[in-house]
């Protein structure tokens, strides 16, 4: 993929073609947190087969390693050696070689292809070790990615490639690890979320996914934060613990995260599935090449914000109450 790429402007129909398919199963909720499942009702659109990324390690025919012309912090590289597609999610932790990141989108990687995809370190204080990355199946919390997600539709909107800003997520690790007081040799995210296992594996537990379940609706206390979905019931299913602590991590630590100065005030608050997926389903968007298969769609609404992968379908969504200041 080149340096610079055009985008365009384009309609929400992929998303609302999505949406419009989906109905709401009944909450489910552990203390501050609830998740209303989405399913699918409608017929599936044609699109290529794909795995998870855990399913591709598992199965030995996917590797992830640092670049072998020489590593760099935002690229590593991926070897698809399987017959299917893999599917990167955006904010999917890998643990490892030199550092621990996190992809900056979600990404489709073809069978029998290497690409050097687009990643964050979190793990600020290591650049050190051997061999490849090693799969998690942990998410980003979800708050880190919302801004994630602002600082890569900027990147996308210069011509760029997937660009996070890399000392926002540093700072967004070290606050997490020092409001908990949570010591950590090398400033890793994977530290935090180890020194709250126990937490996350009881909240994890209230929650489980459903026959044809395809995402989720977030909320934390009375505000829904967020929404996930994954075209395919099996690949959601796969991913699914990993998406729901991505949201668990913040309700937990609620209070820490509401108190970052720099946090806006969203520009509306939902405090119920409907609206929110209504004002997703009506946001614009502005759609370029992804890495690998599909197409990266940026969702930039009054209301809501996120983004996309489409290949055929929607592939991975997620997007969240547009930040106030947008």
């Amino acid at each position: 993929m080149p340096e610079h790429v055009p985008i365009s402007s384009a309609d929400s129909g992929a998303v609302s073609d999505f949406l419009a398919g989906l109905s709401l199963a009944p909450r489910q909720g552990h203390k501050a947190l609830t998740i209303w499942p989405l399913l699918r009702t409608g017929a599936t659109p044609p699109a290529p087969p794909y795995v998870t990324l855990s399913q591709a390690l598992a199965s030995g025919s996917f590797a992830v390693e640092e670049l072998r012309e020489g590593a760099e912090v935002p690229r590593v590289l991926v070897d698809n050696r399987g017959d299917v597609a893999v599917l990167v999610l955006f904010g999917e932790e890998i643990r490892g070689a030199l550092q621990n990141r996190i992809a900056n989108a979600s990404f489709l990687i073809p069978p029998h292809q290497q690409l050097d995809i687009d990643v964050s370190c979190v793990e600020g204080g290591r650049w050190s070790g051997r061999g490849s990355f090693a799969g998690t199946g942990e998410i980003m919390a979800n708050a880190i990615r919302a801004k994630m997600a602002g600082k890569v539709s900027g990147s996308r909107k210069r011509g760029l490639r997937f660009l996070a800003d890399q000392h926002q997520v540093w700072e967004e690790v070290d606050h997490r690890l020092d409001s908990s007081r949570i010591g950590s040799a090398t400033r890793a995210y994977a530290d935090y979320l180890a020194a709250r296992r126990s937490e996350l594996e009881s909240a994890a537990a209230a929650f489980h996914p459903l026959p044809g379940q395809v995402g989720f609706v977030a909320a934390i206390g009375s505000d829904v934060v967020g929404i996930e979905a994954i075209g395919r019931p099996e690949a959601f299913a796969s991913a699914f613990a990993g998406l729901v602590r991505a949201y668990v991590v913040d309700a937990i630590d609620a209070a820490a995260v509401s108190a970052r100065a720099d946090a806006p005030a969203p520009t509306a608050r939902f405090d119920a599935p409907e609206p929110f997926l209504a004002a997703l389903a009506a946001a614009p968007a502005e759609e370029g090449p992804s890495l690998g298969l599909g197409r990266d769609l940026r969702i930039e609404g009054a209301q809501v914000c996120g983004c996309a992968l489409t290949a055929g379908d929607v592939v991975h969504l997620t997007a969240f109450p547009a930040p106030g200041g947008n």
